[in-house]
């Protein structure tokens, strides 16, 4: 159990100290639960601190169903079989990927970032926990995309089974704890509400390199 967001990344920052002072190194954290934790990592090892946005591509029957997924790079990945079963058109995917990316645009400017460049970097990204791994994995494959030479999972809290997973596409896997019985993130934190956009903004502003 953790305190906080801030906490985890304490923690989390002493497990990853040999990535200290690299100026090869930047720690990416998925917005916006992962940014406070991010934070405590970057800040602990003397090195930037960059978000990386990943959202959900809703089913238009269900807003709170996903049929994909879309990182603000533009790489974007949709269930095939949910799109055939749902008959989802293409024109529907293309849409809401481009209002998607519009919208993470939007984020960016609000939150006063520029994306930095990840071309033949060590990456290290962060997330608060880890559930289904989707959003994580896409980012992964983003980021490979833009020449990332490696790439570390790093987070407080995620299920066996999606370890494996990461650990199977990434190059290190650094995970707190494991549990036997997950059910959610939220379950393993005191205080996990949903931070705001003033939030981000105020943790961005204190870590400027």
């Amino acid at each position: 159990m953790f305190k906080n967001r801030e906490l985890a990344g304490v923690l989390l920052a002493s497990k990853l100290l040999s990535y200290s002072n690299f100026n090869d190194v930047i720690v990416v954290a998925l917005p916006r639960g992962g940014v406070p934790v991010g934070f405590e990592v970057a800040k602990k090892l003397h090195v930037p601190l960059d978000i990386f946005f990943v959202k959900k591509i809703p089913s238009p029957y269900n807003k709170e169903v996903a049929v994909g997924s879309v990182t603000e790079t533009g790489y974007y990945y949709v269930d095939n079989y949910a799109k055939r079963m749902l008959r989802i058109s293409d024109v529907y995917i293309e849409k809401n990927v481009q209002d998607i990316l519009e919208k993470m645009h939007e984020k960016r400017e609000l939150y006063g970032t520029t994306s930095l460049s990840y071309n033949d970097k060590t990456i290290i990204i962060v997330d608060d926990g880890i559930a289904t791994g989707a959003s994580m994995l896409l980012a992964i494959e983003a980021l490979k995309k833009e020449g990332a030479k490696k790439l570390i999972v790093a987070t407080p809290i995620a299920p066996f089974e999606i370890v494996e997973k990461l650990k199977a596409q990434s190059d290190e896997v650094m995970v707190l704890e494991i549990p036997k019985n997950f059910q959610a993130v939220g379950q393993f934190y005191e205080d996990f509400h949903q931070l705001n956009d003033q939030e981000v903004i105020d943790i961005l502003q204190a870590l400027k390199f």
